[in-house]
């Protein structure tokens, strides 16, 4: 029987359930964070979404060197283009046909949107409702101003 103790890249951080990296702001200096309602595990979303997004690449190693509440909502800003869940074109509904399929890692998972990324980096900062408020005087702005009420 083969022994599956492999431990690296994608696999290892859904299995450490981590967010690679990205960490909450220091409450000492932004001040005591905006209380959250619901799963705290999942953030009330799609496991399948949420999975994908910690998995993603631009999560991993673009998001997790802001720590300020100023380069985030820069970043946001210039990144956010789209609100959908998922880029288009890139998930269906059905399953990929063919020989082990499964097995080869062929899916039509989809690759999640960088909006719901850096909606999932807000959660991880712990933003302060002073923060929280800004945001939604972004009103011009709409991926940032939908952003602000999907958190």
């Amino acid at each position: 029987m083969v022994k599956n103790n492999y431990k690296s890249g994608r696999v290892a951080t859904l299995m450490e359930g981590g967010f690679a990296g990205n960490d909450p702001q220091d409450p000492t200096v932004v001040g005591e964070p905006y209380p959250v309602f619901g799963n705290e595990r999942t953030m009330n979303m799609n496991e399948l979404l949420l999975n994908n997004i910690r998995a993603d690449m631009y999560f991993r190693e673009e998001l997790p060197p802001i720590k300020t509440w100023e380069v985030f909502i820069a970043k946001t800003i210039k990144e956010v283009k789209e609100c959908t869940p998922w880029v288009t074109g890139t998930h269906t509904v059905t399953t990929k046909k063919g020989m082990c399929s499964g097995t080869r890692g062929v899916g039509t998972q989809g690759r999640p949107t960088r909006m719901w990324m850096h909606l999932v980096k807000l959660y991880t900062l712990k933003p302060t409702e002073r923060q929280l408020e800004s945001l939604v005087r972004l009103w011009t702005l709409a991926g940032v101003y939908l952003l602000t009420f999907l958190c």
